[in-house]
């Protein structure tokens, strides 16, 4: 049974997107979104103009530039206790309106709809990555996460023993 599983079985079809023109804040605000329906929602795939695959923006990736750019912000390092709080919130807004280009991943794991559940593992342990995005022709059609694929492979352990 196990193999009979394709990416269109497991795959999420709603998932947050932004545009490539977008900022992080945009991005983080989809996020935020996506992740009040579903915990596991950590990405948002960013598309093209013509609606294409562009790359995806996840919390790490947030992360990551709040440490990069506010973390290290000088003012914030010589703010004292009593203004840290109205400086990070000015480090934050200047850091949310950058554009995308420099907060995204593009070489990710990706997958056909008919694509085997074996072929998806493969995919997110080669990419070292907890999701892999499906595409059809050069349109995303959904997004499958590292807990949807440990969910179907449980499943057919657990009756194995």
């Amino acid at each position: 049974m196990l193999f009979r599983k394709r990416a269109w079985d497991m795959m999420r079809e709603e998932f947050p997107s932004v545009s490539e023109d977008d900022t992080l804040a945009e991005a983080i605000r989809a996020l935020q979104a996506a992740m009040k329906e579903s915990p596991e929602n950590h990405t948002v795939v960013v598309l093209r103009k013509n609606g294409s695959f562009r790359g995806v923006v996840t919390i790490w990736n947030v992360l990551k530039a709040v440490q990069t750019t506010v973390l290290k912000d000088d003012a914030l390092k010589n703010a004292g206790e009593s203004d840290w709080d109205q400086t990070f919130a000015r480090a934050c807004a200047v850091c949310t309106q950058t554009g995308l280009e420099g907060h995204m991943e593009s070489d990710v794991a990706k997958l056909k709809p008919g694509d085997t559940l074996l072929a998806a593992m493969d995919q997110l342990l080669a990419k070292r990555r907890g999701y892999a995005v499906v595409e059809e022709g050069d349109r995303v059609i959904g997004i499958i996460y590292a807990g949807d694929v440990f969910r179907e492979v449980a499943r057919t352990m657990g009756e194995a023993f």
